[in-house]
């Protein structure tokens, strides 16, 4: 029996999950684990791994929608997006703070969502409690009004409404297109990709090391290029043709629409298809996602038998454990996204916003692990 277009969707997203687990186990892919290694040793060879996948995503998008083969206008409306990383209201306020809580949060919880997902696939169960918190909060933040009512509702007054100048979308093309009163289209969006990726991949690959570092070079094209078949599956053909069939269902599943892999949101995913006793209507994409992640690591695990049981060490290793993982919960719903959702996901569709969660996460991160050493070194004294 042929499956239907949502089937399709969610097998898509768990198989191209698996594949991004089992790369990100093997490699030791973590955007944490970067910033920890250019920050505390001056090492960038994970930084730039990252960095590939981010370039290879945006150039890989850039040239999808250039040729038509996917519609990126989806992600303008939360209608027809999860999440509309380029809708034309900026509202920056929660990119810089949600970014900065994320990234504070996933230094005290020693990894970001997609670490959390691999670390328990290879049999860590900090991770499991750092899940179960991290999904609880990003339901919260998601099902109730808590984003609403305590961050949205004053941050919207300061947001940038790009709409009022015509312009229909935050991404860097339509707003610098906008500005000069110049009309966006495809080549001139594609133009823009191939500045903001070309520099970047010339910084990427002029070192040396990296270059003769087969898992991270591999590591960064193969995620980003997963990055870009989930954009394909969702605003490709396929996901254009699923979501006129979702228009006419009475019941249609939810957080449907364009999107690509991002593990914070479908954490409360997880949490609602629980509440309702796995109902099929909250089976999303990003249940799936996250699904694959979990077993791609745990069949990497267990083929090399490189399995790691961990529990927390102390109570002290347990609360900073926990309170990571509620401002990672809040702090990535509020920013629309985590290291992998915005970092490179969002940044592919070179929304404003993106740029600015993650360089606010990064931010948070950094100044966090400074702190972290300054403590150890003054107990230390």
């Amino acid at each position: 029996m042929e499956l239907d277009l949502y089937a399709q969707s969610l097998l898509w997203a768990f198989g191209l999950s698996i594949i991004f687990g089992a790369i990100a186990n093997k490699a030791n892919f973590c955007t944490m684990g970067a910033v920890s290694d250019w920050v505390n040793m001056g090492d960038l060879s994970r930084m730039r791994s990252w960095m590939l996948a981010v370039v290879t995503a945006i150039l890989g998008v850039g040239l999808l929608e250039y040729t038509g083969s996917i519609d990126l206008s989806l992600t303008t409306s939360n209608e027809t997006s999860n999440p509309p990383y380029r809708v034309a209201n900026f509202i920056w306020l929660r990119h810089l703070l949600g970014g900065l809580i994320f990234g504070v949060g996933m230094t005290l919880a020693s990894g970001c969502g997609n670490k959390t997902l691999v670390r328990l696939g290879e049999g860590n169960m900090k991770s499991l409690v750092v899940l179960a918190i991290m999904g609880i909060c990003a339901w919260f933040m998601l099902f109730t009004n808590l984003s609403y009512n305590g961050f949205l509702q004053w941050m919207l007054p300061l947001s940038i409404d790009f709409s009022l100048r015509d312009i229909p979308s935050q991404d860097i093309a339509a707003v610098v297109f906008g500005l000069a009163g110049i009309e966006w289209d495809a080549t001139r969006g594609f133009i823009i990709a191939l500045l903001a990726g070309l520099p970047l991949l010339f910084w990427i690959l002029k070192a040396r090391d990296f270059r003769q570092n087969l898992d991270l070079l591999l590591a960064g094209l193969i995620i980003g290029a997963l990055i870009v078949v989930a954009w394909y599956i969702t605003a490709g053909p396929g996901g254009l043709l699923l979501m006129e069939e979702l228009h006419f269902m009475d019941d249609p599943p939810f957080f449907t629409g364009a999107q690509s892999l991002t593990f914070i949101g479908p954490t409360g995913h997880i949490a609602q298809y629980l509440k309702e006793g796995f109902a099929a209507t909250f089976l999303t994409f990003g249940v799936a996602t996250v699904a694959g992640v979990i077993l791609g690591s745990f069949l990497y695990t267990l083929l090399f038998r490189k399995i790691r049981i961990e529990w927390f060490v102390s109570w002290n290793d347990f609360l900073m454990h926990a309170i990571g993982a509620v401002m990672m919960g809040i702090g990535g719903v509020l920013a629309m996204g985590c290291t992998i959702g915005q970092g490179i996901s969002g940044v592919s569709t070179l929304a404003l916003g993106s740029i600015l969660t993650i360089l606010s996460i990064i931010a948070g991160s950094a100044a966090t692990m400074k702190y972290q050493y300054y403590l150890m070194m003054r107990e230390d004294d």
